[in-house]
């Protein structure tokens, strides 16, 4: 375990806000700590690179697991096939084009790369679990890389893409300068966050479920993210809301308070709703950057 005790993009001393519990595999207990500068939060301890996949290995990690084993599963993958579309015309509309290179960093079971692959483009992925990699060409036929390969490869692309991904990586200026080498010129990144400021966080603060401790070691807002990007030399041009988050997210915090789903529906229809005046309100935020 990595404590964590100075901002690593201010160096300011960060300061503890909550206590959260991994409610998926552990049961443990850690720490979400925020810079007063830049408002980024992290998780404390981070587990370190090479026990970090065991707080993965839980069969209710829906990114990685198939199959609708119960109604809640059913209604997210009706929603994920929704998401899909809705994606992939926003990387459309963000690169001015049809068809191109893309890469999703953190693909998981590989929805998102076989749509876009079903409408004409060239797709990659990037994913740190076998499993994953192992799921996405048995199901799909795309081939996969670890991060490791990913780091070694110098391909280039049109689109680069990070689904709630960039939240779980030790260093994610590390990918962002990568990311940065490996877009064409007119290149995009879009990547999608939890916000801890939406009105779901400030409901449940430290049950909220998109804290998700300590699979998430970094926990943004559109600011902090901003801050973020500009040192590593990306702009924010667009930010969209990801309008189904408040309700999942609110469900899976209603759960862990031991409080039953149609609790998490109503916060959830709240947050939505808040959302739709404040779109810094929003659960999960996409940012399109360049």
């Amino acid at each position: 375990m990595i404590e964590q005790t100075h901002c690593p993009l201010c160096k300011s001393e960060l300061k503890k806000v909550y206590i959260a519990k991994d409610y998926l595999v552990s049961s443990e207990s850690f720490d979400i700590v925020e810079c007063p500068s830049c408002q980024l939060r992290l998780t404390s301890p981070f587990p370190n690179k090479d026990v970090i996949g065991s707080y993965y290995e839980s069969d209710e990690y829906i990114s990685h697991v198939e199959g609708s084993k119960s109604l809640f599963d059913a209604v997210y993958n009706l929603v994920r096939s929704y998401m899909l579309g809705r994606k992939s015309r926003l990387v459309e509309k963000a690169a001015g084009m049809k068809t191109g290179r893309i890469l999703d960093i953190g693909c998981g079971s590989g929805h998102f790369l076989n749509t876009m692959k079903e409408i004409g483009w060239e797709v990659s992925g990037v994913d740190a679990s076998p499993k994953a990699r192992a799921l996405v060409m048995s199901q799909f036929g795309i081939d996969t890389i670890s991060p490791e390969d990913w780091f070694n490869s110098d391909g280039k692309y049109d689109v680069i893409t990070c689904w709630h991904s960039l939240e779980h990586v030790h260093e994610p200026w590390v990918y962002l300068e990568k990311i940065r080498g490996q877009l064409d010129n007119d290149g995009m990144l879009i990547a999608a966050l939890p916000n801890y400021e939406s009105t779901d966080a400030k409901k449940y603060e430290a049950d909220w479920a998109a804290y998700d401790t300590p699979r998430h070691l970094y926990h943004f807002t559109p600011s902090s993210l901003e801050k973020i990007m500009f040192t590593n030399e990306f702009l924010i041009n667009e930010i969209h809301r990801m309008p189904f988050d408040a309700f999942y997210i609110s469900i899976l915090s209603a759960r862990h308070m031991g409080r039953s789903i149609l609790s998490g529906i109503w916060n959830g229809f709240i947050s939505w709703f808040s959302s739709w005046v404040n779109k810094e309100k929003c659960s999960s935020l996409i940012y399109i950057m360049k």
